[in-house]
């Protein structure tokens, strides 16, 4: 399976890039690949890394109390990130609900963030006009993509606020901050304020940016990170609940 990813990836352009954001699902990629897990993740990300290419995952930990150690606070968002801290030399970011691990040549990229998750000198921004690339390996795009909340934010949406969190940030043993923001919902019981990717997938899936290609039956979905950034803010101004239920 791995020399169908790397062929699918050759036939993309992906390796073009100098950021790959990974957005995955390795249950799908073990139950298609049955062999040493631990080397076949390894050989997945090295398809990236031995060309120079730095791969950020996303690590949320949603730690909105207590504390946050960049080095041991285990990822809450699935397989990738917590495998990438155990087994490469990585970076993290340092916000205590929404952290990214990179690694490559340019992981010092998620380093010394700002303390709002989706404000102006978050990973999100950073990225923009890096010859970035996102690539859903497995996982929906249906499902949505967090830098819509970087969009709201840019935007001043208004159903959604930056607020701080208490958490104690620790790295390297040394207290780095607290009061970290995440820009979320003003209410968060009201069903018609929910995050929805729904307005916009299918017409999302018709533009000429996003690549998609299957292996036995699951998706896999490579798409520029500037063209999307731009597309879901052109598609915000036009429409200032696109995103949300209402």
């Amino acid at each position: 399976m791995l020399k169908k990813i790397d062929l699918i990836f050759l036939k993309s352009g992906i390796y073009k890039a100098d950021y790959v954001y990974i957005y995955s699902d390795f249950t799908t990629f073990f139950k298609h690949n049955k062999k040493n897990h631990k080397n076949s993740v390894k050989f997945f990300l090295n398809l990236f890394i031995k060309k120079g290419i730095t791969c950020v995952v996303p690590a949320f930990s949603y730690n909105t109390n207590g504390n946050f150690i960049v080095e041991k606070t285990k990822s809450k968002v699935g397989f990738l990130a917590n495998f990438v801290m155990n087994n490469f030399k990585y970076e993290r970011s340092e916000h205590p609900l929404f952290s990214f691990v990179s690694i490559g040549k340019n992981k010092k990229i998620v380093k010394n963030i700002g303390k709002s998750a989706f404000g102006n000198d978050c990973v999100h921004s950073r990225l923009y006009k890096q010859k970035a690339v996102f690539l859903n390996l497995f996982r929906p795009l249906k499902k949505g993509n967090t830098l819509v909340h970087h969009i709201e934010q840019k935007n001043k949406a208004k159903y959604r606020f930056d607020k701080k969190f208490s958490t104690k940030v620790i790295k390297n043993k040394k207290f780095v901050g607290k009061n970290f923001k995440a820009y979320v919902r003003k209410f968060m019981h009201r069903k018609e304020d929910a995050f929805t990717f729904r307005k916009i997938y299918k017409d999302l899936l018709k533009k000429d940016f996003v690549f998609r290609d299957k292996i036995q039956g699951s998706n896999i979905f490579i798409y520029g990170y500037d063209d999307l950034y731009n597309y879901l803010n052109k598609t915000y101004e036009k429409d200032k609940f696109i995103f949300i239920n209402k």
